[in-house]
């Protein structure tokens, strides 16, 4: 593919284009090629317009001014790696149908993202998400002034100004993604008492705070992810009030030693990532000081789903979970191949979860050691109603059939508690165990 052809497909198309999509492989950095190909006929009332100039190039290529004869079909519009044209052409950047904008690594004045928001008077999605070159921009104050039709809002590599997040309000925003942004905690506690009708936060390697606290009567999917190179991550979760939530989920460095505390999240089905480095956990009166020090007094029955991440296969750790939670019935468990666990346990008969619910099992960084076939053992031998066993082995590792032979042999499968429990051997090892669930999905995806 390259300019030629495509503009050999638009002179010769008869029919009526709905969407144009130009990839950086294909444009290049030539801003004429774009416009010429925009001016064609046969993209008139265009109603999705997608572009991305090559990220490297510098100075960053101007927007064609052709893009902007689509503005009063537009429904779509996705800009990226490009200037956007300045105040001179201010009065055009009006897109009466526009319901989803997104900027990416543009160059932008304050007057002109102005005026571009101010001319979407229905718009319900809006990304801006800056370049990773250079030191993370300052968020323009406009960008923060939503119209009472934004439903979702996605902000990338930049800093959140405290004096405009007080003082914003987003009366109908759902879903909100912050990637790798710096705001600080009484910004972000700001920003989500002034979101209502938020249901969904995703908090993706954000910095600048180390303690949350969520109350929110609607939030039902809250996800964070953070790495050990971010600075001022969070120490502290607090669920202070959250009586629509579902999905917590949180994931960290490897040994990150975070605090969190569950208070009141009535509907909670899906939570991860335990990690067995955790600091502190706090489940309404139970409190663990690490996943093995517990003495269980609260029950969340409500939790269907639960991710795990120990340093081994420690049952004990495990078996106080699922006290926890008794009506678990999908269980992740990401174990890493150090030292081995407790294989055995004597108090580990007539736990509700593996009597009554525990149907799926997946347990990742599968050797066949000894360790490792008792651990999984004791769930073939103790749960019920399990449907499906899944042992992620080695990647890259050689495994040839004698050796899952004689894996099977040993988990002496004719003594499943579930006769109809089925063992998979996998290499897959993702473990985003949130993309294998799917009655618990989200709506704002």
């Amino acid at each position: 593919m390259n300019e030629a052809v495509v503009s050999r497909i638009l002179a010769k198309h008869q029919g009526v284009a709905r969407r144009f999509k130009a990839t950086p492989c294909i444009l290049d950095d030539n801003s004429a090629t774009l416009d010429g190909w925009l001016r064609s006929p046969s993209l008139d009332n265009l109603q999705e317009l997608d572009f991305a100039f090559p990220p490297l190039v510098s100075p960053r290529p101007l927007m064609p001014r052709s893009a902007l004869r689509f503005s009063t079909t537009l429904r779509v519009a996705k800009f990226g790696c490009c200037q956007i044209p300045g105040s001179d052409v201010a009065h055009q950047l009006h897109f009466p149908n526009l319901q989803y904008l997104k900027l990416g690594s543009v160059t932008i004045s304050e007057d002109s993202l102005h005026a571009m928001l101010a001319g979407c008077p229905v718009l319900v999605k809006f990304e801006l998400m800056y370049g990773y070159e250079g030191p993370p921009p300052l968020m323009p104050p406009s960008a923060l002034c939503f119209s009472s039709t934004l439903r979702v809002a996605k902000f990338g590599y930049c800093q959140f100004p405290n004096l405009v997040v007080h003082t914003v309000h987003f009366p109908n925003l759902q879903h909100l993604v912050l990637e790798i942004v710096t705001i600080s905690e009484s910004s972000l506690h700001a920003m989500l008492s002034g979101c209502p009708a938020l249901n969904s936060l995703m908090l993706n390697y954000s910095f600048g705070f180390r303690q949350f606290k969520v109350n929110s009567l609607k939030l039902k999917r809250l996800e964070m992810y953070f790495s050990r190179s971010d600075t001022d991550r969070l120490q502290e979760l607090i669920i202070e009030n959250a009586p629509c939530l579902e999905r917590l989920h949180h994931r960290g460095p490897y040994g990150d030693k975070i605090q969190i505390s569950i208070l009141s999240a009535p509907k909670l089905k899906i939570l991860g990532l335990l990690n067995g480095h955790i600091f502190r956990f706090k489940l309404g009166t139970t409190i663990f000081n690490g996943l093995l020090d517990a003495r269980v007094e609260t029950a969340m029955r409500t939790v269907k789903v639960l991710a795990v991440q120990l340093d081994n296969h420690c049952l004990d750790a495990i078996v106080n979970l699922m006290k926890c939670f008794p009506c678990l019935e999908k269980l992740y468990i990401e174990t890493y191949p150090m030292a081995n666990g407790n294989m055995w346990l004597l108090h580990s008969k007539g736990l509700e979860c593996l009597d009554l619910h525990l149907k799926k099992l997946r347990i990742s960084y599968y050797r066949g050691t000894r360790s490792h076939v008792e651990f999984a053992k004791f769930f073939l031998l103790n749960a019920r109603v399990l449907d499906s066993m899944v042992l992620v082995v080695e990647h890259g590792k050689e495994r040839g059939d004698s050796w899952f032979r004689n894996q099977r042999r040993q988990l002496k499968l004719g003594k499943r508690a579930s006769i109809g429990a089925q063992i998979k051997f996998t290499c897959d090892d993702c473990f985003n165990y949130l993309h294998d669930i799917q009655e618990f999905s989200g709506t704002c995806e």
